[in-house]
């Protein structure tokens, strides 16, 4: 999978944990993909680096502005096809 693929499929899965709870952790996105922890990990990591989330201390992942915009976007565009 391509970065780009993979960006946006983590954004867009946070995106819609985001509308089913009001807290999301790593570990949730891991258990919404079915992926391993170190392997999300190390995508929220890619993910801060590049402005589109931040954490908590408490480990909460929250979308910046920028990483909303972007997640509602693929999201819209998901719908859309």
């Amino acid at each position: 999978m391509k970065y780009r693929e993979s960006e946006e499929m983590y954004l867009e899965t946070i995106f819609l944990l985001k509308q089913k709870k009001s807290c999301v952790h790593s570990v949730d996105v891991a258990n919404e993909l079915e992926y391993s922890r170190p392997s999300v990990s190390r995508a929220v990591g890619l993910l801060q680096k590049n402005g589109y989330i931040t954490m908590a201390q408490s480990g909460e992942i929250e979308l910046t502005q920028a990483g909303y915009d972007k997640a509602q976007a693929i999201y819209e565009r998901h719908n859309v096809i």
